[in-house]
């Protein structure tokens, strides 16, 4: 299932990188070939070239759209809820979901080692998605349901859960499906943090 539908994209970039995003987990960037691409995508090697400089520039501009992707869909979450409680269990709904849905984004986005072929990237954590998911923590201490505390510690307590068990699913490792999980990693997380 394809999850880059940017409009602002061409049909095939889209193509192109919803395949990228595929192979570039499931064989890893560096064993993954441009006729790899042609052959999964049916995006021609010349249009391939035409719509991006190199491989390289087809994982960066990968990247940056499942972001900008994972903004949008963030900022439609924050525009529903209000209270940092809700928005801290819609946003980690949110997270289990895609990785249900889409578990080649959540491994792209969390386990690849970008650093090794996109060197110039600055660290995942530090994307506007991850300061999205510290904010509404920071939210939460600023309306004083969160003990005060270092952000980076509450941010761990509550996200850290969700995405252990997120991993533990992607790894089949869960004896029950992942959304079954959602209301008691996300009562425990909150509680750990709770004033």
């Amino acid at each position: 299932m394809s999850y880059i539908n940017a409009p602002e994209l061409s049909e095939v970039k889209r193509k192109v990188l919803n395949s990228a995003l595929y192979l570039f987990v499931e064989q890893g960037f560096f064993k993954t070939s441009i006729p790899d691409l042609v052959k999964h995508s049916g995006v021609s090697t010349g249009s391939i070239y035409h719509s991006f400089k190199d491989k390289q520039d087809i994982a960066e501009s990968l990247m940056l759209a499942l972001l900008e992707q994972i903004e949008r869909e963030q900022t439609q979450i924050l525009e529903q809820h209000k209270t940092s409680w809700d928005r801290f269990y819609a946003l980690s709904e949110w997270l289990m979901l895609t990785a249900q849905r889409h578990p080649h984004v959540t491994q792209f986005v969390l386990h690849a080692r970008h650093k090794e072929f996109m060197p110039d990237l600055l660290p995942i954590c530090s994307s506007k998605p991850f300061t999205t998911l510290r904010n509404t923590i920071q939210q939460g201490i600023d309306e004083g349901v969160i003990a005060p505390m270092d952000l980076m510690v509450a941010a761990a307590c509550t996200y850290g859960g969700v995405l252990r068990l997120i991993q533990l699913s992607l790894d089949n490792m869960l004896e029950r499906p992942l959304m079954s999980y959602l209301d008691e990693i996300t009562q425990a997380s909150w509680r750990s943090v709770a004033t």
